[in-house]
């Protein structure tokens, strides 16, 4: 990661991707669609999905764009305005069943119209229908346009369900500029997210080195395509919230980057690390002020903040990790299923993390080889580590500029709960980052009660 960086352009990024044929982003764009679809698909109808705000914002441009070009709408199938709408499940059945009650259903194209979670919704109903679909997003509010896989709540937990990206995509600046303020900062949230996610991609990798269960190397190309230009990025887009078209552009397009690395590596690993760990338990919990669901952004907001403060308690010093709580010790399996299960018994997903938490739980030997390997490494990881990461203080002011929550209160979290949440992220998922690290080091505790007497973060 040293050197001068090579920072891949947009049209660089969907040539490495191996789903997304075309990717247009302009003014009044939409009259292409019918040319797009000729190009690119083999078809005889189209499908149309939104809710009741897209469809108002884009979806009626988008029908008669289409049937003034001869093109037949063979259903649509429009969520309700309100309450908004989750990425659950149960949505996804339904729109597979509207999908199949199409007559010659296989030679229609499903078009997705909306933000991440109808596009999430459109993308997986066309996927288990075995049908390519198009998108037409209606704000720069999530990396998962161009991403393989959709984020999805099913069995009381949010995973990522395999499934195709879009063939095509086609996005009318003033409509992505028109969007409302709260889903441009959320996109600014999610883009800020993968300065984490690359920190734990840094760890993952020595960690993989170690032996540990759940680490990956990092692959050059996904890290070029997320990080290299993610700074300037970040810096170009912060007055999107604003409705400056050319911040809302910038934005888009390095969330289409950073969703087209999903896709070239076919996981979230380059997008997605711990602090997206925080926001999936808030997800699990349907976080919500005033009946009105947290946007998956402003909780990454949250998560991310939370994420750089317990990193850069953990790399403070140049001499070594934290001290191991006094009450640390690796527990058997038989204690860390107790564990877990406490942690999770009113969670429909509680069956499920119990899993994947003794999967990545490891021996006593294995626990001592991560350790060593991250003493004996400890300046270099810490300089790399150190550089990845933007300062909470900085990051903080960056994130104010861009209209994001700033505190646990914003997202009707407190702040001693949210840094207990932290104990909760580390079970859920096999993918190696900071809270394995330091559970398996002993110093998780140590670090959250830094966090709780710091008069900084989270605050």
């Amino acid at each position: 990661m040293s050197g001068k960086k090579n920072i891949p352009s947009l049209a660089e990024c969907l040539a490495a991707a191996d789903e997304t044929k075309a990717l247009r982003v302009q003014k009044n764009c939409f009259n292409t669609i019918p040319e797009i679809l000729k190009e690119y698909f083999s078809f005889s109808s189209v499908f149309l999905v939104a809710d009741g705000n897209t469809w108002d914002a884009a979806g009626k441009t988008v029908e008669t764009a289409l049937l003034d070009n001869g093109i037949a709408v063979a259903g649509k199938y429009i969520f309700p305005a309100e309450p908004r709408l989750h990425a659950e499940y149960d949505h996804i059945k339904a729109l597979v069943e509207a999908l199949g009650a199409v007559p010659s259903f296989k030679e229609t194209v499903p078009i997705a119209i909306g933000a991440g979670t109808v596009n999430d919704l459109g993308k997986r109903a066309a996927f288990e229908k075995e049908l390519p679909y198009l998108c037409v997003p209606t704000a720069a509010s999530v990396d998962g346009y161009t991403a393989f896989g959709a984020a999805i709540l099913m069995d009381g937990f949010k995973q990522t369900l395999p499934c195709t990206a879009p063939r095509c995509l086609v996005a009318d600046t003033d409509v992505l500029a028109g969007a409302p303020a709260y889903l441009s900062s959320s996109g600014f949230g999610d883009l800020a997210s993968k300065i984490i996610a690359g920190a734990d991609w840094i760890i993952s990798e020595y960690a993989g080195k170690a032996g540990a269960v759940g680490a990956d190397p990092i692959d050059q190309k996904a890290w070029d395509m997320t990080q290299n230009g993610l700074m300037d990025y970040l810096e170009r887009s912060v007055t999107a919230a604003k409705g400056d078209g050319e911040a809302v552009n910038a934005l888009f397009e390095a969330l289409g980057i950073t969703g087209l690395s999903m896709q070239f590596l076919k996981t979230s690993r380059s997008v997605s690390g711990s602090e997206h760990l925080f926001s999936h338990v808030w997800e699990m919990e349907d976080l919500s002020i005033n009946g009105v669901p947290v946007t998956h952004g402003h909780k990454v907001t949250i998560g991310t903040l939370a994420a750089t403060a317990f990193t850069e308690i953990f790399f403070a010093d140049p001499e070594g990790p934290p001290p191991a709580h006094k009450n640390f010790r690796l527990p058997t399996g038989s204690e860390r299923m107790v564990e877990v299960s406490g942690a999770f018994k009113n969670s429909r997903a509680h069956d499920g993390v119990v899993k994947i938490a003794l999967e990545k739980l490891p021996d006593e030997k294995n626990a001592r080889i991560i350790n060593d390997a991250f003493r004996n490494n400890w300046k270099e990881i810490r300089k790399r580590i150190l550089e990845q990461l933007v300062p909470y203080s900085e990051l903080k002011k960056l994130l104010a500029g861009a209209g994001c929550p700033l505190i646990p209160e914003d997202i009707n979290l407190n702040r001693n709960y949210t840094i207990a949440t932290a104990r909760r992220a580390q079970m859920m998922r096999n993918k190696y980052g900071i809270l394995d690290l330091a559970w398996v080091t002993g110093a998780f505790e140590t670090i959250l009660s830094r966090m709780e007497e710091s008069e900084t973060y989270l605050r």
